[in-house]
């Protein structure tokens, strides 16, 4: 009864996993769901769980004392002499069972090894996980800046297709050459191509999406939410906000966990292979039949080290502890220099995302539209025109992928710092974590 109530609970849960796994994408997916999906299906996590199930079972292995040992032997066979022989008469007959002892605490060192090779695994599903999750944060930042890009666009062949129509009215009007006209029609063309262009990379971005998901489905007819939010200025003060944010990687960072699990595992192989250099005690207690005679037998073994003390091993495992201690250093050292990097990327961006909308991107379209103006009432030529009108198109395209790119750098410093929010200004207004947060 008991074994079918497990079996039953046990085909419900694989059922529940399997149809969370099988869950169309929805037709608008946010990020928070995207996040979601990718940490239940990605074949990675299943592989580091798998890992960490072959490591717990390798514990309870290491935990096992060694199993007695039932020796059986005869003696005094012979196939020939007078008078015959009677293996019930003439056969010496030994059984006994030794029991290994080991000493040194041998046992525990290998558990603790075990142990240590168990939190190693769980570590590398943590940082796994870190990692599936903000490539999957990365990649929709970067397909929504894909799609702000068409949105974009297509504002810009809007206004030339209005420009294409008034041309035409003028044309049919005999008030202006139809050359004006074609030359206005090829800027159409040209943003038309454009549009086409960057919806093709939508869809590239939008399978890039479903890579760091994980997900092997190649539909892209999937929207995607704009969260509101928007960059926050960036006022903090660079060095301290460098300090701590290096201090918050250094203890958050999955990495520096791992190595840190990496530096004991290596020191518990050290106690072990010292361990292994004791012999261990063989004591074995048994039954001797010598003609009519039954008799009780009893002994002990012990190996003597005069050769091999393991020294070798021992040799080996300390310098895997120096190995291990250097590469902890090499990774401190390059998560500061990545959280220096990130730190001053946000900084420059913010610097360069006021600059632009303090009064570049302003002027760009006050030309623009003074520019359309003048050309209605004959005071400037089309050529003016278009090159008012790229001139603000491209300022604006620049600027969308700024705003992107600076959420972007948000997103890089998360990692750097190995939280998922972030507060790094003295009152704490400015946060990172405005950019994750989605909204209906």
């Amino acid at each position: 009864m008991a074994r079918t109530l497990i079996a039953g609970t046990l085909l419900v849960s694989a059922g529940l996993t399997l149809g969370l796994r099988a869950q169309p994408l929805p037709g608008t997916l946010d990020l928070d769901r995207a996040i979601e999906l990718a940490l239940s299906r990605h074949a990675d996590l299943d592989a580091a769980q798998a890992a960490i199930d072959a490591r717990t079972g390798s514990t309870r292995q290491a935990g096992l004392s060694p199993n007695p040992v039932f020796s059986l032997q005869t003696e005094n066979w012979r196939f020939y002499g007078n008078p015959g022989f009677s293996a019930s008469r003439n056969l010496d007959l030994f059984a006994w069972v030794s029991v290994p002892i080991e000493t040194a605490r041998k046992r525990t060192r290998r558990v603790e090894l075990a142990e240590a090779d168990e939190r190693i695994a769980e570590h590398e599903r943590q940082l796994a996980a870190w990692r599936i999750r903000q490539s999957v944060k990365k990649a929709y930042w970067e397909a929504l800046a894909t799609a702000s890009d068409v949105e974009m666009l297509q504002r810009s062949r809007e206004t030339l297709e209005r420009l294409e129509d008034y041309h035409e009215v003028r044309v049919r009007l005999g008030a202006t050459a139809e050359v004006d006209l074609i030359k206005v029609r090829v800027e159409v063309g040209r943003a038309a191509l454009a549009v086409s262009g960057a919806e093709l990379e939508v869809s590239r971005a939008k399978i890039a999406l479903l890579k760091a998901m994980g997900i092997p489905e190649l539909s892209t007819g999937f929207g995607l939410r704009q969260p509101d939010a928007w960059p926050v200025e960036v006022s903090w003060d660079h060095a301290e906000a460098t300090r701590q944010t290096a201090e918050k990687a250094l203890a958050h960072r999955v990495e520096i966990l791992l190595g840190q699990a990496r530096v004991e595992r290596a020191r518990a192989a050290v106690e072990l292979q010292r361990s292994l250099a004791r012999p261990d005690v063989r004591p074995y207690l048994g039954y001797k039949r010598s003609e009519a005679f039954h008799t009780l037998i009893g002994g002990i073994s012990i190996p003597l080290p005069v050769r091999d003390d393991n020294a070798g091993r021992i040799g080996e495992a300390l310098a895997g502890v120096r190995r291990r201690e250097a590469a902890l250093r090499a990774t401190e050292a390059r998560i500061s220099a990545e959280v220096a990097v990130a730190v001053e990327t946000v900084r420059r961006r913010s610097e360069m995302l006021r600059s632009m909308e303090t009064g570049v991107l302003d002027r760009a379209r006050e030309t623009s539209r003074i520019a359309l103006a003048a050309y209605q009432e004959g005071g400037v030529e089309l050529l003016d025109v278009l090159d008012a009108q790229r001139a603000q198109n491209e300022l604006d395209l620049f600027h969308s992928r700024l705003v992107f790119d600076y959420q972007l750098s948000w997103v890089d410093l998360e990692t750097a710092s190995g939280t998922p929010t972030l507060s790094l200004s003295s009152d704490g207004a400015q946060s990172a974590a405005c950019f994750g947060t989605m909204v209906e």
